[in-house]
């Protein structure tokens, strides 16, 4: 990679405001220079941004101001400027290990990475937060529609109040047969509305008013109450609803995500109780 400078302005003065600009002053005569040189483009090679090299040939007519501006009184010399002031500086062709401690005690920190919407929609995710998740899945879907991985993230994070728009995102997959499972969430929360309306008949036995119950705090999203009804249901009647209050269960741990507190409240009780 060519380091010369081209343009004073553009290459260092510019580039300074951007990041940490390390300036390598040197000559085709220096026998130093010529040892420093390698090593020093080697870990700008590696720097991976984090900051920008920039070799100025002392010899040039062109670039004897800008050696006289930072003081230059032998070669090799390193100097190093970010935004409008020199943060160090040393002579002499040092090995790499000290170069790399020169680096490492001059260079700013590094700024945090900002976080875009994915890593805020994990870290809600992982918090439990499914309100915060939501936000964010909106706004992935509004930047990037037509992604099918898109709709059914937010069809998810919908329910089980928002069904009628989950159903319609859902209903507009280009791939459907990619997402069984998340189709066999939807349908099974379709059902509990049912369930929850009374619009399904189910027998007149304490199993099926628990079962019902379930469904009814389900949408009104106390998901610990129905969790708790439908576990009691798992363990007396399996056969309820062609087995819904299972099915029912894994529709709510599904679009809650691994990381919710019901979720980790209830899935080991739900284990036990399905394998009893």
């Amino acid at each position: 990679m060519d380091y010369e400078v081209k343009d004073i302005k553009t290459d260092i003065i510019d580039a300074s405001n951007q990041v940490p600009v390390v300036i390598d002053f040197w000559a085709e005569w220096c026998g130093p220079c010529r040892t420093l040189g390698p090593v020093i483009e080697k870990l700008a090679g590696e720097a991976k941004g984090r900051w920008k090299l920039v070799k100025v040939n002392v010899d040039h007519p062109e670039n004897q101001h800008l050696a006289q501006q930072f003081q230059i009184r032998g070669i090799p010399a390193v100097r190093m400027i970010y935004q409008g002031k020199l943060l160090g500086e040393f002579s002499g062709a040092l090995p790499e290990s000290e170069i790399k401690k020169w680096l490492a005690n001059h260079l700013p920190e590094a700024p945090e990475p900002e976080e875009g919407p994915e890593e805020l929609l994990e870290l809600a995710m992982k918090q439990g937060d499914r309100t915060a998740a939501l936000e964010m899945a909106k706004r992935i879907h509004n930047e990037e529609p037509g992604k099918d991985e898109h709709h059914v993230r937010l069809a998810l994070l919908l329910l089980p109040v928002g069904l009628e728009d989950a159903s319609r995102l859902m209903a507009s997959l280009h791939q459907p047969e990619k997402f069984e499972m998340e189709r066999n969430v939807l349908a099974t929360v379709e059902h509990l509305k049912q369930i929850a309306g009374g619009e399904v008949n189910l027998p007149d036995t304490p199993g099926a008013k628990l079962y019902r119950e379930g469904a009814m705090s389900f949408f009104e999203e106390h998901f610990e109450e129905a969790a708790d009804r439908w576990i009691q249901v798992l363990m007396t009647d399996r056969s309820l609803d062609d087995d819904g209050a299972r099915k029912a269960c894994t529709a709510l741990f599904t679009l809650l995500g691994d990381h919710h507190p019901v979720t980790d409240a209830f899935r080991r009780r739900f284990s036990m109780a399905l394998y009893a």
